[in-house]
């Protein structure tokens, strides 16, 4: 199961009330969000995370930084009154033949950081004049990814709709939670660095294709021996006519 949503809830209303104090918005989880499905006066809002999850069969932990997160959102104007509808997409397990989508856990910087963003989303769609726009909080590596995204087990990539696509970042993994993967624990922490300490980003793509590799080229192969008959006769013949022309 993710993470307490109230947790969610709570972190959602001091982010909000901290940018706007006499607005009031709710956010609920709503498993039936379809992308692009809105109803008038909603807004979409699609974002990625770094996540992990738990096969309920199998008990077997793995990370993920491709955990796709719909949210829509609507405001009222005349009660300064919003609402937002959020979706968090699974994963199966690669190792059992009939795994379930299995839901995202997060640890406290993920969820901060989807939030973070999430509030930023309302404030430029709702509140922009005067409002100071931030850039999107990058991807955070809790740990080191190798191999590409697992489209065939993700929830997200099967209705069509993973955001592979979309232009966010991601930052190198701390070291300090290196540990955590090779002890096999399953359970996130807190211990992630916070997105201000990152010097670098790289983009999500080219972060999880690390470590696939490529293939070696193979020998070269040995001269077409039509080519070297042909290259003979064409030396033999340039000799000759020096000669003649002599």
């Amino acid at each position: 199961m993710v993470v307490d949503f109230r947790t969610w809830e709570q972190t959602f209303q001091e982010l909000i009330q901290e940018a706007k104090p006499r607005a009031t918005w709710t956010l609920k989880l709503d498993g039936n969000l379809q992308l692009d499905c809105l109803a008038q006066g909603w807004k979409q809002y699609q974002q990625r995370a770094f996540g992990w999850f738990r096969c309920s069969s199998c008990q077997r932990s793995w990370a993920s930084a491709q955990v796709q997160i719909l949210c829509h959102t609507y405001w009222e104007h005349w009660t300064s009154q919003g609402q937002v509808r959020m979706r968090l997409f699974g994963q199966r397990c690669q190792k059992c033949s009939w795994s379930q989508y299995e839901m995202p856990e997060f640890s406290s910087d993920s969820t901060v950081r989807i939030l973070s963003n999430l509030v930023q989303h309302i404030l430029k769609k709702y509140y922009g004049n005067g409002t100071r726009k931030s850039p999107e909080m990058p991807v955070i590596l809790e740990v080191s990814l190798e191999g590409s995204h697992d489209t065939a087990n993700c929830e997200a990539c099967t209705l069509g709709i993973c955001g592979q696509g979309l232009k966010s970042y991601m930052t190198k993994p701390s070291k300090s939670l290196l540990p955590h993967l090779k002890t096999g624990n399953s359970s996130p922490g807190i211990g992630a660095v916070y997105l201000a300490n990152q010097a670098k980003n790289q983009s999500a793509e080219a972060k999880e294709a690390k470590g696939s590799g490529y293939e070696k080229l193979g020998p070269s192969r040995d001269p077409d021996p039509l080519n070297i008959c042909v290259f003979i006769l064409l030396l033999v013949f340039i000799v000759v006519k020096c000669f003649t022309s002599e």
